[in-house]
C-alpha cells in the first residue's frame, strides 16, 4: 500500500488539461504502474520525481502516447487518448522532448526550427522560395530568440554545445505552439552552468503553458515546478509543493534512502 503524506495537494479547481485515471502498465510479469491517478491543471508546472524503477518514465510515456496501458484512462483537453498513437498528441496542442536531443545535426539552427514549423503547419519545403517560406524563416528566427539562440541561427546543430542543443530542442517544441509540453529529463547531461540556464529559460516561458517534466535532478525539479509528485514502485506516493516534498520524511526515506534530519 502506497504511503500518502499529509502534504499531498491537488491542482486548483479548474478543469484538468491532462487527467490520468487508474492507469496500469505491465511489462511481462513486472507491474510498472499500479493504478496511477494524476490531474494536471492548465498552466501548471508539475515535476514527477522518484528513484530508478519508480515508474515515472513509463507514466510519462503513457501520457505521451508511446506506451499503451493495460488499463485506465488518459484524457487530454477532454479527449480520451489512451488508445490513440503518439502522433495524435500534437493535434491536441501537446509537444514533447526526449532525454537525448533529436535535432538534425547537419542542419543549422534556423533549418531545424523551419522544419519544426513546416511540420506543424503541414508544409513541405521546396526549392522555390515563397512569401510563406520567408515568413516561416522569420518565425524560425523569432523562436530562436525565445530560446536564446539568435546568435547561433546559422550554426549547424551538431556543433552546438550540449546545453544549446537542449535549447534548440525546446525551440522545436514551442515552434508548434503547444498548450502542454512534456519534458523528458531536460537537465540530463548538462553542466551546472547549463542547468542554471535551462531553469531560467523554462521560467521565461509563457505562464499559460503547461509543463510536465520528469527529472532526476531534484534541484532543477524543485526550482521549476509549482507541484511535485513523488513515485515509487509504480505508485504515486505523495504530492505537494516543492517545500512540502523536500521536508517530507517519507520522501527522504524512499528517494534518498535516509530519514530527513530534524
Amino acid at each position: 500500500m502506497a504511503h500518502t503524506s499529509a502534504a499531498r495537494t491537488e491542482p486548483n479547481g479548474s478543469t484538468p488539461v491532462v487527467q490520468v485515471r487508474a492507469v496500469t502498465v505491465a511489462f511481462g510479469g513486472l507491474l510498472a504502474l499500479r493504478g496511477i491517478d494524476l490531474d494536471i491543471a492548465p498552466g501548471e508546472r508539475l515535476a514527477i520525481i522518484g528513484p530508478n524503477g519508480a515508474g515515472k518514465t513509463t507514466l510519462f510515456n503513457v501520457i505521451a502516447g508511446d506506451v499503451t496501458p493495460a488499463g485506465g484512462s488518459v484524457v487530454i483537453k477532454g479527449v480520451e487518448c489512451v488508445d490513440r498513437p503518439s502522433r495524435y498528441r500534437p493535434r491536441l496542442g501537446v509537444a514533447r522532448t526526449y532525454q537525448k536531443a533529436r535535432t538534425l545535426a547537419g542542419l543549422t539552427v534556423r533549418e531545424n526550427l523551419y522544419l519544426a514549423l513546416a511540420g506543424h503547419r503541414g508544409r513541405h519545403r521546396t526549392l522555390w522560395r515563397s512569401s510563406t517560406d520567408r515568413r516561416m524563416g522569420e518565425a524560425a528566427a523569432d523562436v530562436a530568440h525565445r530560446v536564446w539562440l539568435s546568435g547561433q541561427l546559422d550554426a549547424p546543430a551538431g556543433e552546438l554545445a550540449h546545453g544549446q542543443q537542449r535549447q534548440l530542442e525546446l525551440g522545436m517544441a514551442i515552434a508548434t505552439r503547444p498548450d502542454v509540453m512534456l519534458l523528458d529529463e531536460p537537465a540530463s547531461g548538462l553542466s551546472r552552468g547549463e542547468r542554471e540556464r535551462l531553469v531560467e529559460l523554462l521560467e521565461s516561458f509563457d505562464e499559460r503553458l503547461t509543463l510536465l517534466l520528469i527529472e532526476h535532478d531534484m534541484d532543477v525539479a524543485f526550482r521549476v515546478a509549482q507541484r511535485v509528485v513523488v513515485m515509487a514502485d509504480g505508485e504515486r506516493v505523495t504530492a505537494g509543493t516543492p517545500e512540502q516534498v523536500r521536508s517530507d520524511p517519507h520522501v527522504h526515506q524512499i528517494y534518498l534512502g535516509t530519514e530527513a534530519s530534524a
